[in-house]
Order: structure tokens, then C-alpha cells, then sequence
């Protein structure tokens, strides 16, 4: 285990009314390319604050077991600039312990970044690219990415993908955040599903993809079976002859349902989209 957060919580606004994260808990372990998987606002970006210190918490525990610095890439990507590109690779090799500039160069090379170009005349892309250049030529045991790819053509996305996914080849461990479904399921091998600060699912991707399913009952059938799956299940959608819900695969073979596998955007929207208000009737997929 290279990092634990345990029961992590930090309100904002008068009396601590928005819970931003409320009672957070997973663990990475080395070698993992772990994401946080969650709509906008879900917490994400204030756990990440929180592990590095940059935002106080206000309960919990956070344990980092590495024994070099973390990397990070953050939401906002602010560079110098006034600075030009091959300034600001200076900068970072004389400010970043273990930095390799032959590296960041290659990146920026294969990039097309002009060395020459001040950072303030990029395409927001482009400062993308550069400030994932940067990052990525740092020698670090944790690398940290909070929505990494915003702006990046789709190109140049996969082959970000595929330069984190390949970080763990190299002793590297990542923790990843991201709405995004797909780049998720590109790159992470343990994911954790937030919503409104709060931790829904966790665990290895594949298993969470295989736990949920499709089941169908007839309108003709019990009202009792159909308001059963309302409080097990996510009614999905609804027809003038069925109703379709989203259950766990276990709750459907205890009961000898009839089940359809489900893509990974089904489950994920059942469990964020099942979640109600605090005081609202819930329609948790449980």
C-alpha cells in the first residue's frame, strides 16, 4: 500500500453544510493505475487537495508510504506565460528533483510543441501537452492526475493514455481522476465510483463491470416484485409492457431473475443516477 485515505470528509460553506467529501476511504497499492470515477463535482478534485495538503480536511486519515516526492498534474494547468517553452523546461529541471530534460524533450518533440513559442501563445492543447511533458519527466512514486486529457485532440489523448497506463512498467504507481467513462476504463485496473463526496463502489474494474445486470419485469406482473426491485434496483427504463431495472447479478440469481449483461456506462449511471438527496426517498442499486 503506497496510499490510504480513511473516512475523509471536508465541508464547505457556513456551518459546514456541503459535504465535498464525505467519509472517503480506499487504499492504492504500488504498481496500480487506481481511478477516482465521478461526474463533475462529485469530490475528486477536493480529495486530491486534501491527500497533498494543499486543502485542510476536516476529519479522516490520509497515509502516504513512498519514499520519493508525488507528482501532480491538477484541473487547472497554470504555467509562466512569459515564459518561453524552453524557459519553462529550464525552470522545472532546476526547481524538480529528478528531472530528465532529455525526456521532456522527446515529449515535446513528439508533441510539436515549438520550443521557441511563448507558453501564453499555445492552444490551450498545447499547454496541455507541455504541462504533461513536465510532469511526466519527473522521477516520482506516486504520479497523480486530475482530469489530465481536457483539451487534447483525440490523438494525442490516447497516447496520454497510454503513456500513464505504462507508468507502473517503470516502478510508477498512479492515482487517476476523470468523468470521462472511456479514458477510465482505458487505463485504470481499480477504480472507485464517487458521487456527491461519497465513495458508491470500489474495486478492480473488471469485477465491478461484471456485478451489474439488466432485469426485466412485465407490467402484468406483482406489484410487490416491481416495488421489491424499486428499493434493490435502478428502474433504467420503463415501457408500456416492462420495466427495466439495474441490479447487483448476485440479488438476480438469489431470486432466479432472468438477467441481461449491461455495458460499464449502465452500471454507472445506476449507481450515480440511483443516488437521491439526503432526505429524499433513495433508489440505491444496493
Amino acid at each position: 500500500m503506497i496510499l490510504k485515505v480513511e473516512n475523509l470528509r471536508k465541508y464547505f460553506g457556513k456551518k459546514n453544510i456541503i459535504k465535498a467529501v464525505d467519509g472517503a476511504s480506499f487504499e492504492i497499492e504500488r504498481g496500480d493505475v487506481f481511478a477516482l470515477l465521478g461526474l463533475n463535482g462529485a469530490g475528486k478534485t477536493t480529495t486530491i487537495k486534501c491527500i497533498l495538503d494543499l486543502c485542510k480536511r476536516d476529519t479522516g486519515e490520509i497515509i502516504y508510504n513512498g519514499r520519493d516526492k508525488i507528482a501532480y498534474v491538477p484541473e487547472g494547468k497554470e504555467l509562466y506565460g512569459s515564459y518561453k517553452v524552453k524557459k519553462m523546461i529550464e525552470v522545472a529541471k532546476h526547481i524538480t528533483e529528478g528531472f530528465d530534460i532529455d525526456k521532456c524533450l522527446e515529449f515535446i518533440n513528439e508533441f510539436g510543441i515549438p520550443l521557441d513559442e511563448k507558453v501564453s501563445s499555445l492552444s490551450n492543447g498545447q499547454a496541455t501537452q507541455l504541462y504533461l511533458a513536465l510532469v511526466l519527466s519527473q522521477r516520482a512514486e506516486l504520479y497523480i492526475f486530475d482530469e489530465p486529457t481536457w483539451g487534447l485532440d483525440p490523438v494525442i489523448r490516447n497516447k496520454i493514455l497510454d503513456t500513464i497506463k505504462s507508468i507502473p512498467l517503470n516502478g510508477g504507481t498512479v492515482f487517476y481522476t476523470s468523468h470521462i467513462l472511456g479514458e477510465v476504463e482505458r487505463v485504470a485496473d481499480k477504480i472507485a465510483i464517487m458521487h456527491k463526496g461519497k465513495i458508491l463502489e470500489i474495486g478492480f474494474l473488471d469485477d465491478i463491470k461484471g456485478s451489474y445486470c439488466a432485469v426485466s419485469i412485465e407490467k402484468m406482473q406483482s406489484k410487490s416484485r416491481s416495488e421489491e426491485l424499486g428499493t434493490y434496483g435502478y428502474l433504467y427504463k420503463s415501457t408500456e409492457s416492462e420495466d427495466i431495472y439495474i441490479v447487483k447479478k448476485d440479488y438476480a440469481q438469489e431470486r432466479n431473475l432472468d438477467f441481461q449483461p449491461i455495458p460499464f456506462e449502465l452500471t454507472f449511471e445506476a449507481l450515480v443516477l440511483g443516488q437521491k438527496d439526503q432526505g429524499e426517498e433513495s433508489n440505491e442499486v444496493r
